[in-house]
């Protein structure tokens, strides 16, 4: 069987989005597509410490979160202008989230954004997001690296950067500052990787 193509004097491709490539690639389960500085980023599925840490920590912001707060870690952070979204590990959002359409959270509505350090993409966690997240003016943002056993706490988003951030080790408790005063978080309970 052969197939004849139309030919066509107009060679231009329709006009998409970046955001709609990205939704548009038939990638595996669990591969997460985020578009980060105007190129998308895939990311493996997360290994079973990755996950760990996650819920270990959902599970200690649940009776710790205002009620008009809730821990996701199933939406995007969409930029403040552009194309840019990102997928954090877990998002701390006011409840009336979850009744809008659409899977893009405002970052004006982002009270924190914890990344959990993955071996494979690890400078994107700890390098690219903090500056991405300061950007968007997100009060928190939490990164939890399980490589080495520490984390790193990064607040008060001013010019693009965060002016403030305090490092603890595995087995320290990390408390959260404004706009989630004195939320403990007891890292004694996350697994390290290789271990």
């Amino acid at each position: 069987m052969t197939a004849v193509l139309e030919e066509s004097s107009d060679t231009r491709l329709p006009p998409f989005s970046l955001r709609e490539l990205a939704d548009s690639l038939d990638t595996p389960p669990g591969v997460k597509v985020e578009v980060i500085e105007g190129a998308i980023v895939m990311s493996p599925t997360p290994s079973k410490k990755h996950g760990a840490v996650v819920r270990r920590l959902d599970r200690q912001l649940i009776p710790q979160l205002p009620e008009d707060r809730v821990a996701e870690q199933n939406y995007s952070i969409e930029a403040l202008e552009g194309e840019d979204f990102a997928s954090p590990d877990l998002l701390i959002v006011p409840v009336a989230v979850e009744e809008e359409d659409g899977w893009l959270v405002d970052p004006d509505d982002v009270d924190c954004v914890v990344e959990v350090v993955s071996p494979s993409n690890h400078t994107n966690d700890t390098k690219v997001k903090p500056s991405l997240y300061a950007r968007w003016r997100i009060p928190v943002h939490l990164v939890i690296d399980p490589r080495d056993g520490t984390t790193r706490v990064y607040w008060d988003p001013q010019g693009g950067e965060y002016r403030a951030h305090h490092d603890t080790e595995f087995g320290d408790e990390v408390v959260l500052p404004e706009p989630l005063k004195d939320v403990r978080i007891d890292t004694s309970v996350f697994p390290r990787y290789g271990t």
